[in-house]
């Protein structure tokens, strides 16, 4: 068709481009409205690959956790795998979830204290001409909880006799006035009548050690107890130090047990109240000082989340354990199921520690077992006991073949 005016054919290509590309309104809004699509689909794009590699970094965590050796829980080696490998801002807020979700109600009363075994095994105690003189029994708890449980802030003797007289000895008692349904327990500890060891962990510190990671043979058959250490080492700020061999350096001002030759045992800061002699054997260090001179750390507050709570990244009220030392040379270890920093360092107080020092937390690594040794004919046979029922991990954690992953203490006849 040729329009006669102008000469032209109205179905040329020119004229069917305008007509459909600058005269048609609508068409311009369509392929305006196209534009987006392309954009949202660079959108998808990216969101499938953060997704791929979210996949990806929790298969390698996964793999990497399931390969780690030692008898923890699968979740506390991911959790460790993923803090050795630079990912603590992704496993922090999901333990202060789970630990807030998992938080103690407040206020409450228990029906009553924990049953705690009065001896501890049938072991072969040392003739009367080679013990010791003995430390005092301890006195008892101040108690900060009204009306008091029966028995409440009373030190029971458990564990095998030595030359006649308790070496061991319990207490159990409310922390604080708000979580008064949850009981904190003590164990008192006379290093003149019983062997106080530092073990080493396969994986922390790991290394060759001349004694295993575990107790077995004779250091089963001799056991009377053993108890968690303290953090990782990445987390410690802190050394290890055992018969000659340092593990990780040790730091000073770091808040230390230290074990002497003669069985003596001192806490105090490295470098200042406790410092590296012939006499020492081994020293382990966590953070700094939680109790010293008797007095607690001002730092020591309800909600910590830098100094004694980092590893869980939040003012979390957690299971969390403690080591101190009174004015006569006892050992005192305690451990609660729901403790603040500033509530675990009162109990250490309350409980005689003139100088004490935090060690692990949260329920998976807080462990204190009592060993009992049943079968006569065979003293390597070992059962265990909790020192209150909340603590997770087996009541012969500590005891062979399997390896235990970390450092901790035992506690055995000399």
């Amino acid at each position: 068709m040729t329009d006669r005016r102008y000469g032209t054919s109205l179905t040329k290509e020119p004229y069917a481009r305008i007509s459909r590309q600058e005269s048609d309104p609508f068409r311009r809004g369509r392929h305006a409205r196209r534009r987006p699509r392309r954009g949202w689909k660079v959108v998808r794009r990216s969101v499938l690959a953060v997704v791929v590699v979210l996949v990806a970094v929790l298969g390698v965590s996964f793999y990497g956790a399931w390969r780690t050796p030692g008898n923890s829980s699968f979740n506390a080696k991911w959790a460790d795998w993923m803090r050795a490998h630079h990912a603590a801002a992704v496993i922090n807020p999901v333990e202060r979830w789970y630990y807030n979700a998992k938080a103690p109600a407040k206020g409450g009363r228990p029906k009553g204290l924990n049953a705690v075994p009065t001896v501890a095994g049938k072991l072969k105690v040392p003739a009367a001409s080679a013990a010791p003189a003995h430390l005092p029994a301890p006195a008892p708890v101040p108690l900060v909880v009204s009306p008091a449980l029966p028995g409440e802030g009373r030190w029971q003797p458990t564990g095998p006799l030595v030359d006649g007289h308790p070496a061991m000895y319990v207490a159990q008692f409310r922390a604080d006035t708000v979580y008064t349904s949850q009981i904190t327990s003590a164990v008192w500890i006379d290093p003149t009548a019983l062997k106080v060891r530092l073990n080493p962990g396969a994986q922390e510190p790991g290394g060759k050690w001349a004694q295993p990671p575990d107790l077995t043979g004779s250091a089963a058959a001799n056991a009377v107890a053993a108890f968690n250490g303290g953090f990782r080492f990445q987390d410690a700020q802190g050394g290890f130090y055992l018969d000659g061999q340092t593990a990780v350096p040790l730091k000073t001002g770091a808040a230390s047990v230290v074990i002497y030759n003669d069985g003596r045992i001192d806490i105090g800061a490295w470098g200042t109240e406790v410092s590296m002699t012939p006499q020492v054997t081994a020293v382990l260090q966590n953070l700094v000082p939680l109790v010293d001179k008797g007095s607690i750390a001002p730092d020591a507050t309800y909600s910590d989340t830098k100094i004694w709570g980092a590893t869980l990244g939040a003012s979390t009220v957690v299971a969390r354990s403690g080591i101190g030392v009174t004015s006569d040379g006892a050992l005192v270890y305690v451990a609660g199921p729901a403790l603040t920093a500033k509530t675990l360092a009162e109990a250490l107080q309350r409980a005689g520690a003139v100088r004490g020092m935090t060690l692990d937390i949260n329920p998976e690594w807080v462990t204190f077992n009592l060993f009992s040794h049943p079968n006569p004919a065979d003293p390597a046979e070992v059962t265990g006991t909790k020192l209150y029922p909340q603590m997770q991990r087996s009541s012969t954690r500590y005891i062979g073949p399997t390896a235990e992953s970390r450092d901790f203490f035992s506690v055995s006849l000399r």
